[in-house]
């Protein structure tokens, strides 16, 4: 099977961050831009959520490592390929560094299968979380461009009716506007943030700088 399409760009975290570790790991559509049920098939198409680049370089500066984690089937419908898809993405980074200096992308993970592939890293598994977690806090090396060829068997699987997973950094949190980001996130134990998507991150960015703010609950449909 097909795997994750990675780009994978860290970056120095800005002067006098904190240095808690914190991974965000951010939805695209709906989170970072306007998205749309015929899907975003080029750069063109690409519209930023207000005030969402800002979101990102705030998070930046307080800490967080940044992690896109989009599920993009439109690759095994035949659509397109994942160079269209790196030309989206690639535009999406210009536009949010143009408007914010420090809203800057460590790493943009996206699954392009189908439902019915069953692959370990379509959201709501948490695959995708988990892999980006490895390598963000450089448990595992990962080239630019480079495919996911396959996830650990133990990536996708999730107990949905026991209690929710311990995170392994308490700053950790999910965004997105679905359950099947809720999904993911909560399978992997983090602080869930869910948006509405035609406002996106930016109104819940101070949720997330808090701390002391556990998130949304969220439970899994058993």
């Amino acid at each position: 099977m097909r795997g994750c399409v990675v780009q994978y760009t860290p970056a120095p975290l800005p002067d006098s961050s904190p240095q808690h570790g914190g991974i965000a790991f951010l939805d695209r559509d709906g989170v970072l831009n306007i998205g749309s049920p015929e899907y975003i098939n080029t750069p063109q198409e690409f519209v930023q959520l207000p005030d969402a680049s800002k979101a990102v370089g705030m998070l930046r500066r307080a800490g967080y490592r940044i992690c896109v984690v989009t599920n993009q089937s439109p690759i095994l419908r035949g659509l397109w390929d994942e160079h269209q898809l790196h030309e989206i993405h690639n535009h999406m980074r210009k536009v949010f560094l143009e408007q914010d200096a420090d809203a800057h992308f460590d790493m943009i993970l996206a699954c392009p299968h189908r439902h019915r592939d069953r692959c370990m890293c379509r959201k709501p598994k948490p695959g995708m979380l988990r892999f980006g977690e490895r390598v963000l806090r450089n448990d595992f090396s990962c080239d630019e461009g480079e495919s996911i060829s396959e996830l650990n068997s133990l990536d996708g699987q999730v107990d949905w009716w026991g209690q929710k997973p311990s995170s392994s950094n308490p700053f950790d949190c999910m965004v997105g506007d679905r359950g099947s980001d809720m999904g993911a996130g909560w399978a992997q134990g983090l602080r869930l943030f869910q948006v509405h998507d035609a406002s996106g991150i930016f109104p819940v960015v101070e949720r997330i700088l808090d701390s002391k703010n556990k998130g949304d609950d969220f439970h899994p449909v058993r």
